[in-house]
Formats: structure tokens, C-alpha cells, sequence
């Protein structure tokens, strides 16, 4: 069996294996990864599992090698979103339809961690027969919760599995490009307090509602106003959730609004805060006698792109090797395992690369193309056996 083969494989087997988050969880998945990799690490190997504080399992296996401060580190997340109405396929029977495996999770992201931990399986046996040191550390560690408050590599981070200098790559679905860095995903409570009457004498109330209505107008003019990223682009404002009033002929006194906030590195949390407190500020005067509060419920700072990254060279290079092309290299659109590292250490060795396309993520009768199994695995074995062999 060669990796290529292995890799479609254990994508099938990953599949039918339910780690929904919110569901079932991890803990399947984590022992079966755990499992294998005990079956081929030598004595001076590591595989080990921690927990977050929620309970939930993440699991780090480790390839030491002579240079003790270089670590290649594939990460990869264990959960899938759950599974919703409208499947034609059984999402985690793992069919095979021609080109494509079905299921969740096929896409984002159990093709990518599928590939990564056989190249890293494979590696492992080479290293073992060989009876040779290798040159440098290779390490596979695979996340829990992803897909919600993403615990699992925070927790990764805090136990020192991965530090500021180590080259870590995640295997989300990247359509065959390089995406190397994050807008920042800034999270607000932003509540509006106006004062309650009669609606039929709305000239003594505060209208909160309207208020709040203003308020967004003005907080969209302003995002929109605010410059591009050449490489990222635009920052933007969502409003996910609205709640204000209490009865259809009074006044209402309160409204509150989720906002979420997709934001270029020149911005911090507690910039795009006071922008939300200006615009409260404008609103006023369109209704005067409100107030409102705005609160940081969520702070991913953003990630930008360093094309001096030592990991940047070296995937490009294996790219180049495997499939004869030179890979296009973006912004990632969403949040990943690599973002939460280069945010919180500001490690600038951090990228995304893997199987299948993030517009099938998330959907009903999710797919990945096998022919992208293959490239990948063959992708993440060379950069892991050139890091691994070559000086």
C-alpha cells in the first residue's frame, strides 16, 4: 500500500466514524488515530492525548529529531459541523461515486487529516526501518472543536506542543492553493436602551428600536468605509441575531444585536469597539435620549501574510515537486487552527493546504475528489521527508 492508497482509506474510515460537534464528538476518532500511530513510533517517539478543560480529547504524536528546535507540525481538527435535513447520501457511509467520496466531514476536514496522518505514518516506518536519526522533528496533532470554540489547539498551545518558531500547516480544504492568512473575527454585544411609552404617544418614549436601526446604518457605513488589505481585501460587518421590544404597541425600551466582524490586520478588537460606540454616537442624534454599551464577546486578531515563511518556501517547493505547477497562494476566508496559533504566539510559519474546496464545507452530500486525496498525501509526504531526511 502506498500513501496515495492508505490516504483514500482512511478517509472512509474517518468518515464513518460520527465526531459531530455539536453530537458525538471526538473521542472515537482520537482513539483510533492513537491506536495506529502506537503500531509504528519507535521507542524515542511520543504519542500522547490531553484533554481541554471541557473534557474533550486532542492527541500529539512525535518524530524526534537531532535538531531539537525544528518541528514540521501537521495539525489537523477531529470534529465535523453536525448533519442536517436534505442528505441524498448517507453522510457517514462514505460512498464512493465515481470520483467522489461522500459524507460529512469528506471535505472539512477528514481528507486532509486522513492524508496528513499517513504521510506521517509513513515517515514513521521509514524512520523506524532505516534505524536512522532524523534530522528534524515531525509532529501530527489532531484537534478537537474546530467547529465551535476551537478549545482544542488553544489547549495544544498551552501544554507547549507548539511554540512560536515551528512550522505548522493545517489541512483545511484549499481548492489547491496556499492560504496563509486570516481576517481577524472580532464577536460584539452591542445593546441599545432607549425608554418604553404608549405607541400611540411615541413622543414620550425612546424609541430603542429605531435607535438600533440607525445604529447599524451607521456602523455598515463606516466598515465599508474603512481602506483594503491588498492582500485580504475588505474588512466586513454582519448583524447574525436581533432581539428588542416586548409588545407591538409600546414603545420599546431595549435592543440587542449579535455583530460579527471580519477585519484586516490594521485593526484591533478594541478598535472596531469604539468605531460601534461612535455609531451609537450617531445615532443619538437621530434619536435623542438613547444609550448603548458595546461588548467584546469573541477576539481572533488577524493574521497577515509573510511570504518570507521558511514553511511558505517549502510547501511551495513540494507542490512544485509532486504535481509540476506553481501553486497560487490567497487569504483563507475563514478561522482556522493556524490562525488561533499565529494570533496567540505570533508564529509567522503558519498555512493551510488541503484537499477539496471549501464551498462544499458545511453542505448536504458533502464530497471530496479523490484525485485531491491523492495530490495532497503525496504533497504532505515529500515536505515531510524532506524536512525529515534532507539537511
Amino acid at each position: 500500500m502506498n500513501v496515495e492508497n492508505d490516504a483514500i482509506r482512511w478517509t472512509r474510515k474517518l468518515i464513518q466514524i460520527e465526531s459531530t460537534n455539536p453530537g458525538k464528538l471526538e473521542w472515537d476518532i482520537a482513539d483510533a488515530l492513537e491506536m495506529e500511530v502506537q503500531e509504528v513510533l519507535r521507542t524515542d517517539g511520543a504519542c500522547v492525548r490531553e484533554k481541554t478543560k471541557e473534557g474533550r480529547p486532542i492527541v500529539m504524536a512525535a518524530i524526534p529529531g537531532e535538531m531539537v528546535d525544528k518541528e514540521l507540525i501537521f495539525i489537523c481538527h477531529m470534529d465535523t459541523v453536525p448533519v442536517a435535513d436534505g442528505w441524498s447520501k448517507d453522510p457517514f457511509g462514505a460512498e464512493v461515486i465515481g470520483d467522489k467520496i461522500y459524507g460529512r466531514g469528506a471535505c472539512d476536514m477528514k481528507s486532509g487529516l486522513a492524508a496528513a496522518f499517513c504521510a506521517f505514518l509513513h515517515i514513521a516506518k521509514q524512520v523506524q526501518m532505516s534505524g536512522k536519526n532524523p534530522k528534524r522533528t515531525l509532529k501530527f496533532i489532531a484537534t478537537c472543536d474546530e467547529e465551535g470554540d476551537m478549545t482544542g489547539v488553544e489547549r495544544a498551545i498551552e501544554v507547549g506542543w507548539i511554540g512560536e518558531n515551528s512550522l505548522v500547516m493545517d489541512t483545511e480544504p484549499t481548492n489547491g492553493e496556499i492560504q496563509t492568512a486570516h481576517k481577524g473575527r472580532y464577536w460584539y454585544d452591542l445593546k441599545i436602551h432607549g425608554q418604553a411609552a404608549h405607541a400611540s404617544k411615541p413622543e414620550e418614549g425612546i424609541d430603542a428600536i429605531a435607535g438600533m436601526a440607525y445604529t447599524i446604518a451607521a456602523a455598515r457605513d463606516r466598515v465599508n468605509s474603512l481602506p483594503k488589505d491588498d492582500f485580504l481585501g475588505k474588512s466586513t460587518i454582519v448583524f447574525g441575531e436581533i432581539q428588542g421590544g416586548i409588545h407591538p404597541y409600546q414603545v420599546p425600551e431595549n435592543c440587542q444585536v449579535s455583530v460579527d466582524m471580519r477585519v484586516t490586520p490594521q485593526f484591533t478588537a478594541e478598535d472596531m469597539k469604539r468605531m460601534l460606540e461612535e455609531a451609537i454616537r450617531d445615532a443619538a442624534e437621530k434619536v435623542p435620549g438613547l444609550t448603548g454599551t458595546v461588548k467584546i464577546t469573541g477576539n481572533r486578531p488577524p493574521v497577515a501574510h509573510y511570504e518570507k515563511s521558511e514553511l511558505l518556501r517549502r510547501l511551495k517547493n513540494s507542490i512544485q515537486n509532486v504535481t509540476g505547477n506553481i501553486p497560487a497562494i490567497s487569504a483563507f476566508s475563514g478561522y482556522t487552527d493556524t490562525a488561533v496559533i499565529a494570533g496567540i504566539l505570533n508564529n509567522r510559519n503558519c498555512v493551510s493546504y488541503g484537499p477539496g474546496n471549501l464551498a462544499q464545507a458545511h453542505k448536504q452530500d458533502e464530497y471530496v475528489l479523490m484525485n485531491e486525496i491523492h495530490r495532497c498525501a503525496d504533497v504532505y509526504y515529500h515536505l515531510a521527508e524532506e524536512w525529515v531526511c534532507k539537511n
